[in-house]
């Protein structure tokens, strides 16, 4: 069977992962929970699993934090968010309930004081007249009162809301304002609203739906600063093709991490990646600042305490897990085995080969690249480009057991290294 297992990544050894949720810091540990079939690789079923790390590097065996065990919550219990006040960790989630096929989501709490076992309080925020069922992910904090924001689709527009609730006590919430709209989208998703470098800014899932057919057609993950009140110009945050769901949170030294769902698969790649039993992966923690008004992206700095630079040369091996650092010269390109190739010239052009339809995907940006580091697992690639202002998040499906490293140019702005982890 061909190794696809990430070593750096969070993933799962059954079932299907995807959005973070309840991302935290709380008694000297990291908190990592996420939606979860442990059963099946399919979106059939949903609960929380967690694991937990003191570095953000390794991370402990998945289990599950939140099952769906209750009327509120009898068919998944879906995204939300988490709150720790050094005693206590608060976890607010989408309780899903189906009728006949129809949704009646219950915004929910539950709450623990060891990270481990979890007591459920029941609903804090139902379904509002003016939504649909599509109504989740709450994203909730704690300043002078509790607020939580939250995606829903509004039922005389058909269109995607972000609206603000608040609360005295986190127990439970009323309606305070709307924070935006979305004249295109027919929902809006995975909000998560904070603010960085003075400035306030507002993540989400733009997603494009048929309301007839209740499926989802796309969905790209996107960023406001300052200016929240029209969802429709929200900024790419990644250009790859496996990046969506992105979720913060501030940890003890006062960064702001974030990580995100790293699969939008087709239905063609999806049956590939499950003959392993499992399927899909988050992407690696990074750390977020706002610079010039754009939001960039940085690997935590605990990732380049893995490195340790090897001499770079042309059609070297190494290990699959590994950072590649680029100064590139104008007409240079540079692959990876035959899973991907860059090209640098008056712009960059990416090309991502699609194992399912056995051709290139190819994407072009009409930008000057003057540094770039590539970083590699066994099934993975996430490039920083220009300190953070741009990156590409993909899966990879290996073709070979090493990374086969080519260059059209002359070796001196590269550097290799591998990863120890």
């Amino acid at each position: 069977m061909k190794n696809r297992k990430q070593a750096y990544h969070i993933e799962t050894e059954k079932g299907l992962i995807n959005d973070p949720n309840g991302l935290s810091y709380f008694k000297g540990k990291y908190y990592v929970f996420f939606q979860w079939n442990s059963n099946a690789t399919d979106h059939s079923y949903k609960v929380w699993g967690k694991t937990t790390s003191q570095d953000l590097i390794h991370w402990s065996e998945p289990v599950i934090a939140l099952q769906a065990s209750e009327s509120y919550d009898k068919d998944g219990t879906y995204s939300g968010s988490a709150v720790s006040d050094g005693e206590t960790l608060s976890l607010y989630y989408t309780g899903n309930v189906k009728v006949n096929g129809v949704r009646y989501p219950e915004q929910c709490l539950a709450q623990s004081e060891d990270g481990i076992h979890f007591k459920k309080y029941g609903s804090v925020l139902s379904l509002p007249d003016d939504y649909t069922g599509h109504f989740r992910d709450p994203k909730v904090t704690k300043e002078d009162v509790w607020k939580m924001i939250i995606g829903g689709q509004n039922k005389k527009t058909g269109r995607g809301d972000i609206i603000q609730y608040t609360s005295i006590d986190g127990t439970s919430f009323k309606f305070n304002k709307i924070i935006g709209i979305s004249k295109q989208y027919e929902m809006i998703e995975c909000p998560d609203l904070f603010t960085l470098d003075a400035h306030e800014v507002l993540i989400y899932g733009l997603q494009s739906r048929n309301n007839d057919t209740d499926e989802c057609l796309d969905a790209h993950a996107v960023y406001l600063i300052d200016t929240l009140s029209d969802l429709d110009k929200g900024l790419h945050m990644d250009e790859g093709y496996d990046f969506y769901a992105p979720q913060t949170f501030v940890d003890d030294q006062g960064r702001r991490i974030m990580l995100a769902w790293m699969s939008r698969f087709s239905d063609a790649q999806e049956v590939e990646f499950a003959k392993d039993g499992h399927i899909h992966c988050l992407t690696m923690p990074r750390e977020l600042f706002v610079k010039k008004g754009k939001l960039i992206q940085s690997p935590v700095r605990e990732m380049y305490e893995l490195c340790h630079e090897i001499p770079y040369t042309n059609h070297m091996k190494i290990q699959r897990q590994a950072m590649i650092e680029i100064s590139p010269l104008k007409h240079m390109s540079f692959s990876i085995n035959k899973e991907l190739s860059i090209h640098f010239d008056e712009g960059i052009r990416i090309e991502r080969y699609d194992w399912a339809e056995q051709k290139y995907q190819k994407k072009s940006w009409p930008i000057k690249i003057n540094h770039m580091e590539i970083w590699l697992d066994t099934s993975s690639v996430e490039i920083f480009a220009n300190n953070g202002e741009f990156v590409y998040s993909a899966r990879l499906d290996p073709q070979a057991e090493d990374l086969l490293l080519a260059s059209s140019k002359e070796s001196q702005n590269i550097n290799v290294y591998r990863l120890e982890i």
